[in-house]
């Protein structure tokens, strides 16, 4: 069930009914969001459930397991089996036919590659509810006090659907006690929520579907393309992947906000970052801080030797780029970043003496970034040599580019340069409750009337 789609408008407005006549019985509620939940799910694969009930029911299971054992081996046994179990069902169904085709073509074995395994369908968010999970009984480990005594709160927690398939991916710490009491949100809260909700959606459709035609056109066969086109199309990708995937996160944020909860913020302009390392305190940041907090500071992070903090860096955003999909392009994504932080790290953060000007800092990381996005967008290793070298291809005629990709594009770099200030979003919040629902009229209208066709969002597929 796609939220650009009138089958999530007409799911949201049922549940959002009901929710609201069900206002006195707060234990009701939640096995109505719970159950809507599952139902939300169920609408994409119903089978594939059980691998949700399944992270459920053990993290659950190992949580009350390590906070109410003594034996730090007993706690230690149950934290392997959490991590075995959510990552052993992440790695079947999400690296098994890519590490197993690598095999076959290094090995060459000498019998059938088995078909099961390219059959295999990628469960729907399975990365984000995994890690999500996965996070709690962690957490657990090192607080004891942060196990949750209900089996309905942390269902609800893990499988809350306004961020179940594509995030934001939320902490315990952050959820769980907002199920404590009753959640009512306030005028101002809904009034909050429309307003993201009607911005999510703009972004997806007005934006992002318009910059993803002329990107596919040129990724399709970068071959036929000149510099011109090509820096035009990592541009357009750029913007495209920002609009999209920040377009679903305000959305799913909205709607929990409509719904009384609260959800941190997953992007915060991130083409203005001074630095890699501040690319990703800006960039889908409940991933980021995920694997700062549970891989990188695991493996030592910076409370090490020099080189030994080289590594971490470097092993985090490797793994990093695997969790966004079974391809070498991802892994290579991850490596450039990798190699990125740790280049950066060396130049700039241990020698104190070397600066650049921020205006060339922001500039020269947004560049970075966009070569980058190359490595995940590129359909094979081969296209993305094939852009780079595209890059310095001043010789194959221009394309004619669509006025509107261009306009949009205007949107993007002035959606950041002007959302550093202040001012417009104060006020926006100053407009009276009829001007702002007659600008939600106006894009809901454009998104509906102007929308081709139904298409996924970008990180449906991680």
């Amino acid at each position: 069930m796609l939220f650009n789609s009138l089958e999530f408008v007409f799911f949201y407005a049922v549940v959002f009914a009901l929710y609201a006549l069900l206002r006195a019985n707060w234990p009701l509620r939640k096995c109505l969001l719970l159950l809507a939940s599952y139902c939300f799910y169920m609408a994409w694969n119903p089978p594939y459930v059980v691998l949700l009930i399944f992270s459920t029911a053990l993290d659950f299971v190992a949580g009350r397991r390590i906070a109410g054992s003594d034996s730090q081996s007993e706690r230690r046994i149950w934290l392997a089996a959490s991590c075995v179990g959510n990552l052993g069902v992440l790695a079947f169904f999400k690296y098994s036919d890519f590490l197993l085709s690598n095999f076959w073509i290094a090995a060459a074995p000498p019998f059938a590659y088995p078909d099961f395994v390219s059959g295999l369908l990628l469960p729907l968010g399975i990365s984000f509810y995994t890690f999500q999970s996965l996070s709690y009984t962690i957490d657990v480990y090192r607080d004891r006090r942060a196990v949750s005594g209900s089996a309905l709160d942390f269902a609800l927690y893990v499988s809350f659907f306004p961020q179940l398939v594509a995030g934001p991916i939320i902490r315990s710490r952050e959820f769980l006690p907002q199920l404590t009491e009753n959640r009512r949100a306030s005028p101002d809260e809904l009034l909050s929520g429309f307003d993201q909700i009607a911005r999510g959606f703009a972004k997806k459709i007005l934006c992002a579907d318009v910059l993803a035609a002329y990107v596919d056109l040129v990724y399709a066969d970068p071959g036929s393309f000149g510099a011109v086109n090509h820096w035009l199309a990592i541009y357009a990708y750029a913007f495209q992947i920002y609009f999209d995937f920040s377009g679903y996160s305000d959305i799913a944020i909205g709607v929990a906000r409509t719904l009384g909860f609260r959800i941190p913020p997953n992007f915060r302009l991130p083409y203005l970052a001074c630095g890699p390392s501040d690319f990703w305190n800006r960039w889908h940041i409940s991933l980021s801080t995920w694997l700062r907090d549970y891989l990188y500071i695991s493996l030592g992070g910076s409370r090490t030797t020099r080189w030994r903090t080289y590594l971490n860096l470097a092993i985090t955003m490797l793994l990093g780029g695997l969790w966004h999909g079974a391809a070498w392009g991802f892994v290579c994504w991850g490596a450039f970043h990798g190699a990125w932080l740790v280049i950066h790290r060396a130049l700039f953060r241990e020698r104190r003496g070397f600066r650049v000007p921020g205006w060339m800092s922001v500039l020269l990381t947004f560049h970075g970034v966009c070569v980058g996005w190359v490595l995940f967008r590129a359909q094979s290793l081969s296209d993305a040599l094939t852009v780079y070298a595209a890059f310095f291809d001043f010789e194959t005629p221009v394309t004619t580019v669509q006025p509107l990709v261009l306009a949009v594009l205007a949107v993007g770099f002035a959606s950041h340069l002007l959302g550093a200030s202040t001012r417009l979003a104060e006020a926006w919040r100053a407009k009276s409750v009829d001007i702002q629902a007659a600008v939600w009229l106006a894009t809901a209208t454009g998104v509906f009337l102007l929308a081709s066709e139904t298409t996924q969002f970008i990180y449906f597929q991680f």
